[in-house]
Order: structure tokens, then C-alpha cells, then sequence
């Protein structure tokens, strides 16, 4: 891959991850508190770093980029929020999806809460990550932040379309092992979906998926959607048995993809993200792209 390309997809999409001029950043910043990764991570590309979020402490293993800043509170797993250590912060505001609607009369007790729903039966996370941010701007008063963070998104994608539009790439098939048998593959409904579109690239998978975008099957109902043109691609971090079990695994090696040696592993990338998601993995993917010799 040339120098010349690797740095402009670095330093355009680092540019959008770069926190923004909040209005309320200043003195009188809100005290946010997130139970989600993706509004943490928009949290901090508008400027305004959450005070704690849930599960913080596996963040670098998810999440990656931006870190989270010093200081930042972890309050346990979604499921098994540390109330008591969230009532001790005092936040003004708490973040939430849909999925731990259970515990909104909790929260209640504790700061208003304020639920985006990015992932459900709409199957567009792209444009409700867009809504959502555009939501957050107004709410936290960082209208101008959010701007450039939609603005510098849309440029972006804008420019990585029109620079790989003639790349002769076969499609892609977007995979996260939960075993070495089964994995979830990511079709309609999925950030990864919706970002191949915006970009110029098609998705070999085309079965059912669930709300959240994905089907889990077991890897022998592959081989269809992983033809010798397919490029497979999975991310960090694989389940430790992954690895040396593929190796040897007939139904794996066997899947044409795989014989055609189109395989690759990413690095890791919030799959239930936003927009800071959806920057970290266009860029990845297509600077993995042009640095395969056979596709350009």
C-alpha cells in the first residue's frame, strides 16, 4: 500500500475522531454517566468524556480508540450496573440503549435518563447514529461539535467511495468467532452493513439477521456466501481456541474462500457502535483492502 494512501486514510479519519468545541465543556460541563459503548465513544469525539461507563475496564479490547481518558468510572457490566457507585457520582445525565430498559426505574432515582435506540427492528444504525448524535449535540449544547463530527463522516465516506470505486473486489463477508464452530455473521441491520454501502462495497451475506444485524451459524452454512471471490474478514480478539482449532478444522479450510486464501483477521472494531465506529472501521477495512495486492 503506498505511503501516500496509508496517510490519508489515517490522518482524514483520525481527524474526525478528534473531539470537538463543546459548549458545555467548559465550566459548567454536564456530568454524564454512559451505559453504552457507542454513546461513550460519541461522548468523547463531541468533546464531552463521560464521568463513568459501563464495563470501562475492557474498553481497550473493544472499543480501542479514542482511549478512555483518566479517571473515567467503571460501573460494572451493563447487566449488573454498581448502583451504589453510580449513585456516589452524582451524574447529571444517563446515557442508555433499549437494551437495559429494566433498569430505567432505577437510574430514574439516581439522574434523568436520556435512551437512544440504535440497533432494533429498523435496521438502520447508520442513519440512528446519525439522529442520535445530531440529539446529543442539542442536548449537551455541542450543536457545532456534532456538526463537524456528521460533516467530517460524510466527507469520508464521500472521498474512500469515489477512491476505491474501481477496485476489482469480490464481496465481503463480516464475521466474529463465538467458538471455533460458530460465528456471528453480519448482514442487514449491522453497522458494517451499512458502512459497506456508504463506501461502494457488497456484503456476501444476504440470509436473515436479527435486530442487532447478525445471524450466529455454524461455520459449515458459510460455504454459499464464501465463494472463491468472497473476502472474509473476522476481528479482534478471537477466542483463544479459534486459532489452532481452523487450522485443522475440514469445514473451515474447505470453504473456497478460505482454500483461495481470502481470509484476513482485523483489528478489533465495536460492532454495536456509532459514528466514532463506523470512521475506526471504513478506514481499517479499506486500508486492508489496498494493501492486498490482488485487489488493488
Amino acid at each position: 500500500m503506498p505511503a501516500s494512501r496509508r496517510s490519508f486514510l489515517t490522518g482524514l479519519a483520525a481527524g474526525c475522531l478528534l473531539p470537538g468545541h463543546c459548549l458545555a465543556a467548559s465550566g459548567d460541563a454536564r456530568r454524564v454517566a454512559s451505559l453504552d459503548y457507542g454513546l461513550a465513544n460519541t461522548l468523547l469525539s463531541l468533546g464531552q468524556p463521560p464521568i463513568a461507563v459501563a464495563a470501562a475496564d475492557s474498553w481497550s479490547e473493544w472499543v480501542v480508540e479514542p482511549p478512555l481518558p483518566q479517571g473515567v468510572v467503571d460501573l460494572g457490566t451493563d447487566r449488573e450496573i454498581n448502583m451504589e457507585r453510580l449513585t456516589a457520582l452524582a451524574p447529571d445525565l444517563i446515557l442508555t440503549t433499549p437494551y437495559v430498559q429494566g433498569l430505567r426505574g432505577r437510574l430514574e432515582e439516581v439522574a434523568p435518563v436520556l435512551t437512544y435506540s440504535i440497533y432494533d427492528q429498523d435496521k438502520q444504525p447508520y442513519r440512528k447514529a446519525r439522529e442520535a448524535t445530531r440529539d446529543l449535540g442539542r442536548k449537551l449544547e455541542c450543536r457545532e461539535a456534532a456538526a463537524q463530527l456528521l460533516d467530517s463522516t460524510d466527507s469520508f465516506f464521500a472521498r474512500l467511495a469515489t477512491q476505491d470505486r474501481n477496485r476489482p473486489s469480490g464481496p465481503l463477508l463480516l464475521l466474529r468467532f463465538m467458538d471455533a464452530r460458530h460465528v456471528r455473521v453480519y448482514g442487514k441491520g449491522s453497522l458494517f452493513d451499512d458502512i459497506m454501502t456508504q463506501i461502494g462495497l457488497a456484503n456476501a451475506w444476504q440470509g436473515s439477521t436479527n435486530a442487532w444485524g447478525f445471524q450466529t451459524v455454524g461455520i459449515e452454512q458459510l460455504a454459499e456466501a464464501a465463494g472463491p471471490e468472497t473476502r472474509i474478514f473476522t476481528f479482534e480478539p478471537l477466542p483463544g481456541e479459534v486459532r489452532p482449532t481452523l487450522e485443522e478444522s475440514p469445514l473451515w479450510t474447505r470453504l473456497p474462500a478460505v482454500k483461495a486464501g481470502r481470509f484476513s483477521v482485523l483489528p478489533a472494531v465495536l460492532m454495536f457502535g456509532m459514528l466514532p465506529s463506523a470512521l475506526r472501521f471504513a478506514r481499517i477495512l479499506s486500508a486492508h483492502l489496498g494493501e492486498d495486492g490482488h485487489e488493488g
